[in-house]
């Protein structure tokens, strides 16, 4: 190719064949045929998974949560098994999980453990599905191109296959959250607070939405929750003996978290920091290590909160708030193994609606696609030892590194959302709010 001396050297997307992506019709077909793909391979994955599940395959989670609703169908202690192998391998080998949960899943227990699982794995599955419909409903502002690029994501998306594999809740969770934000987008605030009481009844953290919605005057829809929660609770204790120890035993105890090398919290890169460099600040170094987990903790859920006030368009500072204060309670969590990153679809699906509608600068959607990025990978990407034995300086940065790439990708798409927040903000102060198109009519400025 030539060009005239002092003409302009031609742009990229004037190459033959590269053009081609710049053009709208071939950019549709070609993410439509990556949708079909990723998808097909999705569909054919699960059923054979399906097919072929064994009693070994579910030696991970779902034991676990089969164990606390036999215990839960028979009026026996839900818990017995975790106080029983505390300081061993309880974090793998019992139910840890509230009450409500196990109770759920007790009609599940006279099929059996590899029914259930069976039965269990399709409710999970229905999950995920009915939650990329919801998340698609509530971010309108995704075109059909957007569309297909979050699905190709999220069928893509590593932690959704590691949470079929161990048979988790985290779609569930998902779907909840998911619910619960469609439900106050539209006011439903009575549907809201059920949704509300029920995923805080599933996980522990869900908690936190109750302060937020607070925060952002929405009180009928925070103190229906509340109030079902607190009914909910003390139905489910009732009805299981001794399931109060959640409270007083359980919950305690797995809040101190773990050094494992999974954990992608902050609470994991704290507690692998004192375990490998045990005498770094002396005797005091356990308690250090404990009051700086107990401090970022409180300060990230408590800043994410506080940064979720009034201001700018209300939908988006509800949708924005909502997908910041899920990454604020991953990254807080004291466990956060990669398959909880599922609920991580939340805040990409808010992020890129909203890079779609306010058309910001490249940063932010690239930025976008790092966090993706780094949340997908897992440790053993990296040349850490397989013996997991640390030796040197060296391995111990390489250590730390590859053991923390999850938590970077999640404050990465944590620090985005609060800029997107800070916007929004900035952009009601300089022009006159407009409704979200997927704001209903109660939330006109």
């Amino acid at each position: 190719m030539t060009h005239r001396p002092g003409s302009a050297i031609p742009s990229m997307s004037r190459w033959f064949g590269i053009r081609r992506l710049y053009e709208p019709r071939f950019q549709q077909r070609v993410l439509l045929l990556l949708l079909i793909v990723v998808a097909g391979y999705y569909g054919v994955w699960s059923i054979v998974q399906w097919l072929a599940l064994t009693p070994a395959a579910l030696r991970f989670d779902f034991v676990n949560y089969f164990a606390g609703a036999q215990a839960a169908a028979h009026g026996s202690d839900i818990y017995d098994a975790f106080k029983r192998g505390w300081g061993t391998q309880a974090w793998v080998v019992a139910y840890i999980y509230p009450p409500f949960f196990a109770e759920a899943l007790a009609p599940l227990t006279p099929l059996g453990l590899l029914a259930a699982a069976r039965v269990w794995l399709v409710l999970v599955q229905v999950a995920f599905l009915a939650a990329l419909m919801l998340l698609l409903r509530i971010n309108p502002e995704l075109s059909r191109a957007g569309r297909r690029l979050f699905l190709v994501a999220a069928f893509a998306f590593m932690p959704v296959y590691l949470n079929f594999k161990f048979q988790q809740v985290a779609t569930l969770w998902l779907l909840l959250l998911t619910a619960l934000l469609w439900a106050a987008l539209r006011r439903r605030d009575g549907i809201g607070g059920v949704l509300l009481a029920l995923a805080a009844s599933l996980k522990v953290s869900p908690l936190f939405f109750i302060p937020m919605l607070a925060r952002l005057g929405r009180w009928r829809m925070a103190i229906t929750g509340s109030v079902l929660l607190v009914v909910l609770t003390a139905i489910t204790i009732v009805l299981a003996p001794q399931s109060w120890e959640f409270f007083t035993v359980v919950l305690p105890r797995i809040g101190l978290g773990t050094a494992n090398w999974d954990n992608g919290s902050i609470d994991g890169l704290v507690s692998r920091i004192a375990e490998l460099a045990p005498g770094l600040f002396g005797a005091g170094t356990q308690s250090v290590a404990k009051l700086v987990i107990a401090l970022s903790a409180a300060g990230v859920i408590g800043f994410t909160i506080w940064c979720g006030r009034s201001g700018g368009d209300p939908a988006w500072t509800l949708r924005l708030s909502a997908a910041a204060l899920v990454c604020a309670l991953l990254i807080a969590s004291s466990v956060t193994w990669q398959h909880h990153l599922v609920t991580l679809l939340l805040p990409f699906a808010t992020g890129m609606a909203w890079v779609a509608a306010r058309r910001p600068a490249a940063r932010y959607g690239w930025a976008l696609v790092a966090a993706y990025a780094l949340c997908w990978l897992d440790r053993r990407a990296f040349p850490l030892p397989a013996d997991l034995q640390v030796h040197g300086a060296a391995q111990t940065t390489l250590v730390l590194a590859g053991t923390s790439v999850k938590l970077a990708g999640m404050v990465l798409l944590w620090f985005l959302l609060l800029q997107m927040l800070r916007r929004e903000r900035a952009l009601a102060l300089t022009r006159p709010a407009r409704r979200s198109p997927s704001a209903p009519a109660e939330f006109a400025a």
